[in-house]
């Protein structure tokens, strides 16, 4: 069977890690092709740096490419004090403080235009959207090349960084309003599906059961989110970024709809909000389509299995 291309633009912190464990061990429908990193989580820095640790110590050998430093038409957004540690906080070890290997030399933007250049990719983005948003705006006929384009964030609901938006929509509203305008085939992943998808001190215990000093990092910064809140009592919590690795692993998981979405980029209480139009064809025409209803425990369940085993 032929591999479909697969290109994974991250911001990464504990959960893009996972969602990138989660495409290169269960989804066997994809080749990665490449990693780019963006400001979202932490600075441009931080996340390069996290995604160049994560990928030495499981062995991941695909190019990574540094992004986006700031957003498309407004400062940086990040929330490094929340998620700790330069958005890698944990409970114990962290990640070697150094990484042997190197971004490549050429930058994130111009990769994905290469790559979308010789074929069909699909996107898995997991962080703010400005390096697509460029990628395209420099070269909007190679929005054809774009098989599918997965990406998590927005809510159909409510919001997490303010009440009304998601933090990625947030983060850059003008880069996600450039990708829904492109005529790409959109799939969203928002709060409203993640949320769907606990993770909690279960799997926290059953990772670092495994017995492995890589296991019980990885346990540390599940325990470090399950606390992040309070910084000492345990909760349960949406394992965001996963979810959208998960579908491309497991689609029958997911029921999707199609909608019309719109992201807010002028309400003063609203700004990065995700406006979805279920009422399609009849009240607008759709140009996403739109994670509704989840297995979510059975994806955690398969996402566990997956950790297990990088992890051992």
């Amino acid at each position: 069977m032929q591999h479909k291309r697969l290109w994974f633009d991250c911001d990464t912190g504990f959960d893009d890690a996972v969602a990138l464990l989660v495409i290169l061990r269960a989804a066997s429908e994809y080749d990665l092709v490449g990693i780019s990193t963006v400001c979202g989580n932490a600075t441009l820095d931080n996340t390069t740096t996290n995604t160049l640790r994560v990928s030495e110590a499981f062995g991941i050998d695909i190019p990574i490419y540094r992004g986006a430093a700031k957003p498309l038409a407004q400062e940086s957004q990040t929330i490094e004090e929340l998620l700790g540690g330069g958005a890698m906080g944990t409970i114990g070890k962290p990640f070697p403080p150094a990484a042997t290997r190197r971004v490549e030399a050429v930058d994130a933007v111009t990769a994905l235009i290469q790559a979308l250049e010789t074929g069909p990719v699909t996107i898995l983005a997991t962080g703010p959207l400005t390096n697509i948003a460029v990628a395209l705006l420099l070269r909007p006929d190679l929005a054809t090349a774009v098989e599918r384009f997965v990406f998590m964030g927005g809510s159909t609901t409510t919001g997490n960084h303010t009440a009304a938006a998601e933090f990625n929509t947030y983060a850059d509203p003008e880069s996600l309003d450039v990708v829904l305008r492109a005529g790409m085939p959109v799939e969203m992943f928002g709060l409203n599906a993640t949320r769907q998808v606990p993770i909690g001190v279960e799997e926290e215990d059953a990772i670092r059961a495994v017995g492995t000093p890589l296991a019980e990092i990885l346990a540390d910064h599940v325990g470090y989110y399950l606390r992040m809140v309070d910084k000492v009592t345990p909760k349960q919590m949406a394992l965001h970024d996963p979810t959208a690795a998960a579908y491309l692993a497991w689609p029958e998981l997911f029921e999707m709809q199609d909608a019309r979405v719109d992201v807010e980029l002028t309400g003063r209480h609203t700004r990065g909000e995700t406006v979805c139009e279920f009422r399609v064809p009849r009240k607008a025409q759709p140009n996403a389509r739109v994670a509704a209803t989840v297995a979510g425990n059975e994806v955690m369940r398969r996402v566990l299995a997956v950790l297990v085993e990088a992890v051992s």
